[in-house]
């Protein structure tokens, strides 16, 4: 392979459209450096953002809020090798571009990846910065409908033909008319069976999953179930608002929200849109606390565990920036504590809260298996809510990332973390007190086996007590917001 070209300083990158730039950043600060995919994203945004015109044209982005950073000139973020991009400024319109190559990219990156080794002898061998240009690129040009297949190409190979030289810049011309010709050919099932005769592994790479995923959920659900799991994990979900349920008229903007922009209801107060991005209007509606974002998902797994039963006082022992507990307090739900180990989570819920309208709820900087009793009797919450630290592998849709940063052992970490919590809750509660565990992960040992242990009586506090299951729920197969939360409410005593 052809050695890296010595270009000049500051110049590796400035051919690079910003778009595209971008997207390779944040993808370097995800694959490389293992950051979470909106972090990455967000802060790649965050710095080459501005007010220009567009560059590239524009997609549907992806859901996330990542697209729309705020549009603040500041010094330009590293691309993958290290240099400064060229650009003064990145439009909205490329900043929604690049959130659909970053996103899409890594939803589909082991398709992708099988796709490329039918057209390279040894991808190994190719510079990490080349071959994820070149996935990038494949992904332009198999799922991007609106952009040319020529501009896809130009644009990589143009890089990689100047970052590494000529001999690797024909390569990627060749490999990536190669995956042009394959057309909407990729989307059909049969040309991933012919070589992948085991279904696992056909599954594997058609829905883009590694394999120990694609066993968990075939051991756990069934091959069918797993397949529907896994097809709808590999789709850009579907966005969702909670609208403020104290505000005058909320029903109203409920309404008009799903007249106008094509939506459903959701949970109690929530519309879910279709694909494709939130409408223009939730910006500022947002801003005016008349709305927040959540998923459809999140909203009717808290429904269904029917919260306007629950006894006051409620505290939300898992509650990160506040979304179940901020939708609690909407319904009118006496929540008194919120806490969470990471302060910034808890300054997020304050400032939300405010923005809502809402009265702050006592906030605590605590893990929640060292429930925070010092200021509180002990039995002084009725109700404690779970919104348990997991794998995540329910929200695949929304956090691609996942499904190549975690592993099996991550698991059994977490399951081990979530056994502590529920036995430190349970004997916080006082008799008749209820626990509403939540999980936004498909996997039976976070999930239903936690429930049996305790419904079995196995704390490893020694904590013994009768609690019974009063009402439980799963997310559909086919919900139209393409993720999947486990929910139970147990009572003590």
């Amino acid at each position: 392979m052809s050695a890296r070209r010595p270009d000049q300083p500051g110049r590796k990158s400035a051919h690079l459209p910003p778009a595209r730039a971008a997207a390779l950043a944040a993808l370097d600060k995800v694959l490389r450096k293992g950051q979470e995919v909106q972090a990455a994203l967000d802060g790649v945004l965050a710095e080459a953002t501005g007010p220009a015109e567009a560059h590239t044209p524009a997609t549907r982005g992806d859901a996330a809020s990542s697209a729309s950073a705020a549009h603040v000139q500041k010094p330009l973020p590293a691309t993958p090798d290290g240099t400064a991009l060229r650009h003064g400024r990145i439009s909205r319109q490329d900043a929604a571009l690049a959130t659909e190559l970053v996103y899409g990219y890594l939803r589909t990156e082991i398709r992708i990846s099988w796709l490329l080794r039918r057209f390279l002898k040894a991808p190994e061998k190719l510079p990490p910065e080349a071959l994820l240009t070149l996935g990038v690129a494949a992904h332009e040009i198999l799922h991007l409908d609106r952009i040319p297949d020529y501009a896809a190409v130009d644009w990589a190979v143009t890089h990689i033909r100047l970052r590494f030289g000529p001999g690797l810049g024909k390569l990627a011309n060749a490999v990536l008319r190669n995956v042009a010709r394959l057309g909407g050919g990729t989307r059909n099932a049969d040309l991933y069976r012919a070589d992948l005769p085991d279904q696992r592994d056909f599954l594997g790479v058609y829905h883009a999953a590694p394999r120990w995923l694609v066993d968990l959920w075939c051991d756990a659900y069934g091959m069918d179930r797993a397949a529907a799991l896994l097809a709808a994990s590999a789709q850009a979900p579907a966005p969702a608002v909670r609208v403020n349920a104290t505000r005058p008229e909320w029903e109203a903007l409920r309404g008009r929200l799903v007249a106008e922009h094509g939506g459903a209801r959701c949970g109690h107060a929530g519309v879910v849109f279709p694909p494709g991005g939130f409408p223009a209007e939730v910006a500022a509606l947002e801003r005016e606390g008349l709305l927040s974002r959540q998923g459809a998902a999140s909203q009717e797994v808290l429904d269904a565990l029917r919260p306007d039963t629950w006894e006051g006082p409620v505290w939300d022992a898992c509650c990160g920036r506040g979304g179940k507990a901020l939708a609690l307090l909407e319904r009118g739900v006496d929540v008194r504590l919120c806490s969470d180990p990471n302060a910034a989570r808890l300054r997020g819920l304050r400032t939300d809260a405010e923005r809502l309208g809402l009265a702050v709820p006592a906030l605590a900087r605590a893990s929640a298996t060292q429930p925070p009793c010092a200021t509180y009797a002990p039995g002084a919450f009725r109700t404690i809510l779970i919104d348990a630290p997991c794998s995540g592998l329910g929200t695949l849709s929304r956090r691609p990332d996942i499904k190549l940063r975690r592993t099996p052992a991550d698991l059994d970490t977490l399951a081990a973390l979530q056994a502590r919590i529920l036995d430190a809750a349970v004997a916080a509660l006082p008799p008749g007190g209820r626990v509403a565990y939540i999980t936004c992960t498909l996997n039976p040992t976070e999930n239903e086996a936690q429930i049996d242990r305790l419904l079995a009586g196995t704390s490893d506090t020694g904590t013994s007590a009768l609690l019974t299951v009063e009402t439980q729920h799963v997310t559909p197969v086919d919900p139209p917001a393409r993720e999947f939360f486990f929910g139970v409410l147990l009572r003590k005593g």
